[in-house]
């Protein structure tokens, strides 16, 4: 008996302390009389004590595998999240450019939609002020860097009935400096004269560039004078007024077409007088004209202004 003893000494020792363990935890798992202990209610006597240590083990096998199971879906839930919220932050971002992008669009068409009204409307106005006036609307398609100031080339050609030395205009882009009861002018504004056609386009030359050279009139007695373009200054220039003239010309004054001009519409405003320089016998003027060159899109061409 004390050979037996001895020989399974060590391994008696580990089973009891396994046993005390089991118990001891089992005592610190909740509601660990819910499930197996109500299920043996009805037994009492030493079978109860027994089952409980083979049924024990395998609650606490079942609790910590649910346990161990329910924290792996929550990893592994949170590194579906972690792993789709960049996705999610990229599809956002993406969203928020293509709806960035659909507002630039939509403020175009709307600025486009603003300019053919008022081009619409320059013509009706025209057509009001004289049925004789024939134009073909067009839109400036190119603008050559090296030529700015000087020249644009607009969609409309021979095959739309232009030709050349044909007045280009458009709408004015700036209000009068000062009030001009004194002085009408055709509605509308000059932009240049057509210089040569392709089948469906045209350059344009503008009355900035510096071999432009349009015939106009300037203060109350409606004196001839030369406007010479200056691209370096986007404007305009009219030289050698007789002092008998720049006594009455004021900053501010329109500057419109000879009625002896063969190519632009007669009475058509050009610009505005923004300076006199004045001299002992001459003067110098600097005009700004009645366009905008930056913000030039559309324009009527003008396909009988030498007749008007």
């Amino acid at each position: 008996m004390s050979f037996f003893t001895s020989k399974y000494k060590n391994f008696i020792i580990l089973i009891c302390l396994c046993v005390i363990s089991l118990i001891l935890i089992w005592s610190y798992v909740p509601n660990r009389d819910v499930d197996v202990i109500s299920s043996i209610d009805s037994i009492n006597n030493p079978v109860k004590n027994a089952l409980t240590i083979f049924i024990v083990p395998n609650q606490i096998i079942e609790r910590g595998f649910s346990y161990l199971t329910g924290k792996l879906v929550d990893a592994g839930d949170y590194i579906v999240r972690l792993f789709r919220k960049p996705i999610e932050e990229d599809e956002f971002n993406s969203l928020i450019s293509s709806i960035e992008s659909l507002n630039i669009q939509l403020d175009e068409e709307r600025r486009k939609n603003k300019e053919l009204e008022q081009i619409w409307g320059l013509s009706k106005g025209l057509k009001e002020a004289d049925p004789a006036f024939m134009f073909v609307p067009a839109r400036v398609i190119s603008v050559d860097p090296t030529d700015w100031f000087r020249y644009v080339t607009i969609n409309k050609g021979r095959n739309q009935g232009i030709n050349v030395d044909m007045a280009v205009i458009t709408q004015t882009m700036y209000p009068p400096p000062k009030p001009t009861n004194t002085t009408k002018f055709v509605k509308g504004a000059v932009v240049g004269k057509v210089i040569s056609i392709q089948s469906n386009s045209a350059r344009v030359q503008l009355i900035t560039d510096r071999l432009s050279v349009v015939a106009v009139t300037i203060g109350p007695q409606k004196d001839l004078a030369l406007l010479r373009g200056r691209p370096e200054n986007e404007d305009c220039t009219i030289e050698e007024v007789p002092s008998t003239t720049h006594d009455l010309i004021n900053q501010g004054d329109p500057v419109i077409v000879d009625e002896r001009s063969s190519i632009f519409p007669s009475g058509m405003l050009v610009g505005w007088i923004k300076s006199i320089d004045k001299g002992v016998q001459f003067c110098h003027i600097e005009v700004q004209p009645a366009f905008k060159f930056s913000r030039l899109n559309t324009v009527l061409v003008v396909l009988n202004s030498g007749k008007l």
